[in-house]
């Protein structure tokens, strides 16, 4: 499906932000792995539909009436025949989530997914498990899917190190499954730990669900610790607030143009992402926060600055195409990571935006773009849902706008975004 968007003036309205899917994926897993727990006002993108769909085939009853889902849980232990195949669709966290989960199951169990997915690397959480005891492989060294788990049942626990160079999914994964190891658990990170606030998400919930994580330092390395025998027992519902990765999008629209635009259901929690208020800030916008809410009157001549993106990867695309619209130089640093998501975002969001005119470069950890006069085109999204929603983001300020190829991958993470950019008048189609 293409996505034609027409070059708007103005924005005016007010949305609801799409519900946090980091939250929802998690709240989702810590319900269906013991216990009964509501969820309520979950995501419903494609992402977190398969982590519900992946619970359900462990053996979860989940109940979805509408603005809730009530969970009753598989008490540690997933209800899995031999060769049984588990796909996870193009969902990188949930991938990793569920190989830990799927080894206290019994049997050979395959892994599978789609698309980018299968290329993305996974040797660092099975290199884990193994120690943990864990019969498990996946293909080339990096250990790619389809993966394969010979699972006994049981997690051994005790140290695990974590290069946190790449991603912090390994950590919240092993996080979920440590109150059901048989030794106390112990997460080392070597170096820098990137995207750290996804793990404070996952001690967020697990917190709800009664799991104590404490965390400390060893020789000068952070350590997470989770004590063997803890049960995941929330006492009350999880209601899931707003996606700030999901809200940046129509923010970033707001701030560009002629706009008087209000986005509900954004409190002050742990999402990292909330940050991309700090850095329109920075720039030269003028954001107001009422309760939960944030209300932009623009537009406003955003100025090019230094963005440290380490902690906050989902945001670089959307970014590299705000420095196009800023004065100056915007150069975004701590991004070679963002070689292993849904696509290249170092490389392929600047791509599609050099097409269009734009003066970007880039080096192994570091994106720098000055001030451009984007043209009308066609571009594509390489099937990444943050690609194509950055890319639309941009359409709004050219003359001509932009058809951009291949844009359904939206759906994977804010199924509305269409709908609520319409909502405030964008010309999209």
């Amino acid at each position: 499906m293409n996505l034609i968007v027409r070059q708007t003036h103005s924005l005016k309205g007010r949305i609801e932000a799409p519900a946090s899917k980091s939250y929802t994926h998690r709240a989702v897993i810590v319900a269906g792995m013991n216990g009964n727990a509501t969820v309520i006002n979950p995501s419903r993108c494609d992402d977190t539909s398969k982590a519900v769909e992946f619970m359900r085939k462990l053996g979860a009853t989940i109940q979805d009436t509408g603005d809730r889902l009530d969970i009753s849980g598989i008490d540690g232990k997933p209800r899995l025949k031999n060769d049984t195949p588990l796909n996870v669709g193009e969902s990188g966290t949930l991938l990793r989530f569920a190989l830990p989960i799927v080894a206290l199951g019994n049997g050979r169990l395959h892994v599978e997914g789609n698309a980018t997915l299968k290329t993305r690397p996974n040797r660092e959480i099975v290199d884990v498990l193994r120690n943990w005891g864990v019969d498990i492989a996946g293909q080339t060294s990096e250990h790619t899917l389809p993966i394969q788990v010979n699972a006994t049942g049981e997690l051994k626990g005790g140290e695990a190190n974590i290069q946190g160079s790449r991603s912090s999914q390994a950590v919240s994964s092993l996080l979920i499954v440590a109150p059901f190891a048989k030794e106390d658990t112990t997460i080392i990170v070597d170096g820098y730990l990137v995207s750290r606030p996804y793990v404070e998400i996952t001690m967020d919930v697990l917190k709800w669900a009664g799991v104590k994580v404490e965390v400390s330092t060893k020789g000068g390395r952070e350590c997470f610790i989770v004590r063997k025998g803890q049960r995941l027992c929330p006492k009350e519902p999880f209601t899931i607030h707003g996606d700030y990765s999901g809200a940046a999008f129509p923010l970033a629209a707001a701030v560009l143009s002629n706009s008087d635009v209000t986005i509900g259901d954004l409190p002050e929690d742990c999402q990292g992402d909330r940050e991309i208020v700090r850095i329109l800030e920075r720039m030269g916008a003028r954001i107001k926060r009422t309760q939960n809410s944030l209300r932009v009157t623009g537009p406003y001549e955003l100025q090019g600055i230094e963005i440290d993106c380490a902690n906050t990867p989902d945001l670089a695309p959307l970014l590299t195409v705000l420095g196009c619209f800023a004065t100056g130089e915007t150069r975004i640093r701590n991004v070679a990571h963002l070689r292993h998501k849904e696509s290249n975002r170092l490389e392929q969001p600047a791509g599609e935006l050099k097409k269009l005119g734009a003066y970007i470069s880039f080096t192994e950890n570091e994106i720098i773009v000055r001030h451009s006069e984007l043209k009308s085109g066609k571009v594509a999204s390489h099937g990444d849902h943050r690609v194509a929603m950055s890319l639309a983001v941009a359409a709004l300020r050219i003359e001509g706008g932009l058809l951009i190829e291949d844009s359904e991958c939206i759906s994977k993470s804010y199924p509305d975004f269409v709908t609520d950019m319409k909502t405030l008048g964008a010309g999209l189609s």
